[in-house]
């Protein structure tokens, strides 16, 4: 990678270093007479100020750029001054100069996206060796440093400055981890900016842990002022206490990890806010995956997650012929800013063939793809239609998820059933919902399918009650309207289908009520109850053996409390079959 794509680093530290801002003393707001609030101080601190930190992303995690990812986006949100990371942002343990070249250009094209200043310290695994040392000093700049930014005192240390190849060996007596030299410039540090608000001291290992490492001079150096330390590597946070001050070893963010559920173990992914204001210092832990840009939701991104995938069936069903066959196409087009991984797989159907059982897609920004999957099923076992579950991961959190239903028929050779004989309502005999859900009322299952007399008066839930034309204007049947919003009722409906011959056709009723069940010509249809689910919400699927000539088909079915209708649907892509409420020629069959 040129030089010169790292120069806009460099200038970033140099303009830090050298801001000095003008701010007039903050005020306390002109509220008006009685307004509600809950008096506590405002800041009066015209240097009010906060800075990010961002944990490794290396040691492992070779796939979870996208926490790192989701974290630059948040730091973006909330917008501190600047941020600075604790060191490890690639893999190194290299020599190989084009190897590092190429991880320092994948970490930088992560990191573009953040909008604010950026401070990298250097880490065990971009300072691995002497050639890795002499990288960055080239590419990057210094190894360590300091900085003022609003009378605050930054300290930015190298803890793996023994990899500097200007010492053929390293006196770790003598040296510690730092070096006399490094030692020498943090001591000159500290005595050129001895009234500072706050001091904090930044590095990649948490040195004050091992002995006889040299921060005994540093710690020395500090003494009695104000100061706050961080440090990383380890991926895991922990909050230690010395002299009466925070030394904080932060966790990853999207280095690799074990997790663990509770957050008191310190194993997960985060990034941390740390505000002055005046001369207190304020830390937030916050673990990427809740903070939101306010147009997060938008409708129009909320139409190109929608169309982001579509499922094209083409089916046909031959009848004539012992298997049907088609197939499933499956467009996806990346409309959006991140790389999409879907993942789609079909459940196990002993009726149905189906090649393959999984697909799975990677689309970056801007890309297309398409897949297919084969179906091939016997002609007289349709049902159960087969089932699929698809998944988008949209840079690395689940965007959408649903299960579909495999349909072999067009939606324009689905027939909806709209006008209906309808009887009812009778009572159920409860009035309160069964505490189990496979308690169906005795009243619903014990009482005979009622004979189609026109004339004929039966005894109701509210008096007599007869048969009664329903011509619906809407393709679901809302009995709620048609029987006057009862309770604790169920009611039947009846029309007929005539067919030339007989033939199996494909059926599907979309309940909405409680209970239901489906009759052709006085026989139950179990399939159309939906097999092992006595309350009824969603579609039921199945094939309906018609005879030659007018066919009746009834439907029982019963609500609790409101809500109550129905949607009945048949296959007839030829147009060959003829529906009617009440045939006048069923009488001459």
């Amino acid at each position: 990678m040129p030089k010169s794509m790292y120069l806009p680093k460099i200038v970033v530290l140099s303009a830090l270093c050298l801001a000095i801002i003008a701010i007039g003393t903050a005020q306390t707001p002109n509220f008006p007479e009685r307004m509600p609030i809950v008096e506590r101080p405002f800041s009066d601190d015209p240097d009010k100020f906060s800075f990010a930190i961002i944990g490794d992303k290396t040691g492992g995690g070779l796939d979870k750029w996208p926490v790192f990812d989701r974290a630059i986006d948040e730091i973006n949100i909330l917008k501190p001054d600047f941020a600075i990371m604790v060191g490890d942002l690639i893999q190194g343990d290299t020599r190989d100069l084009e190897q590092l070249a190429a991880e320092w250009k994948e970490f930088w094209q992560h990191e573009s996206d953040l909008i604010i200043p950026f401070l990298p310290l250097p880490g065990n695994h971009d300072i691995t060796n002497p050639v890795m040392y002499d990288y960055w000093k080239e590419h990057l700049g210094r190894t360590y440093s300091a900085f003022t930014y609003k009378n605050c005192l930054f300290i930015m240390l190298n803890t793996e400055e023994w990899h500097n190849p200007v010492h053929a060996e390293w006196d770790w007596e003598k040296e510690g981890w730092f070096g006399e030299a490094q030692v020498k410039y943090v001591e000159d540090e500290l005595a050129q900016h001895p009234n500072v608000r706050h001091t904090f001291v930044l590095m990649h290992r948490p040195i004050w842990l091992y002995e006889h490492s040299g921060w005994e001079h540093i710690e020395e150096a500090l003494g009695a002022r104000a100061y706050t330390v961080f440090a990383g590597h380890y991926h895991n946070l922990t909050l230690h206490t010395r002299n009466d001050r925070r030394y904080f070893v932060l966790s990853a963010t999207g280095g690799g990890l074990t997790p663990q559920e509770a957050p008191e173990a310190g194993a997960f992914d985060h990034y941390s806010i740390v505000t002055v204001d005046d001369k207190e210092v304020n830390v937030a832990i916050i673990e990427p995956g809740n903070v939101h840009p306010a147009d997060i939701a938008a409708a129009a991104i909320k139409e190109k997650i929608a169309n982001l995938l579509t499922f094209n069936s083409q089916f046909n069903i031959d009848r004539t012929q012992p298997f049907s066959s088609g197939k499933l196409e499956i467009a996806l087009e990346n409309t959006l800013e991140k790389q999409l991984e879907v993942d789609i797989a079909f459940h196990p159907n002993q009726n149905w063939q189906i090649s393959p059982h999984r697909l799975s897609f990677q689309v970056k920004p801007g890309q297309a793809t398409k897949g297919t999957v084969s179906l091939t099923v016997a002609s007289d076992a349709l049902t159960p239609l087969p089932i699929y579950d698809y998944s988008i991961v949209y840079g690395g959190e689940k965007l959408a998820g649903r299960k579909n239903l495999f349909h072999p028929i067009d939606r324009s050779n689905m027939h909806v059933l709209k006008d209906w004989m309808l009887l009812g309502p009778f009572d159920l005999g409860i009035t309160e919902v069964p505490t189990n859900a496979n308690d169906v009322p005795f009243n619903f299952i014990a009482v005979s399918l009622p004979e189609s007399e026109v004339d004929k008066t039966y005894e109701g839930q509210s008096g007599e009650v007869v048969w009664q034309k329903h011509l619906s204007e809407t393709e679901r049947i809302n009995l709620d309207n048609a029987f006057g919003n009862p309770d604790w009722a169920f009611g039947y409906g009846t029309t007929h289908i005539k067919s030339p011959n007989a033939q199996r056709v494909f059926a599907q009723i979309g309940w909405g009520c409680h209970l239901g069940r489906l009759f052709l010509n006085g026989v139950e249809v179990p399939e159309a109850s939906i097999p092992g689910t006595p309350l009824f919400r969603g579609w039921a699927h199945f094939e309906l053996s018609l005879k030659a000539g007018w066919n009746t088909l009834t439907i029982q079915s019963g609500d609790y409390t409101g809500g109550w209708d129905y949607r009945m649907e048949i296959a007839d892509a030829t147009n060959t079959l003829q529906f009617s409420m009440k045939p006048v020629d069923l009488q001459n069959q």
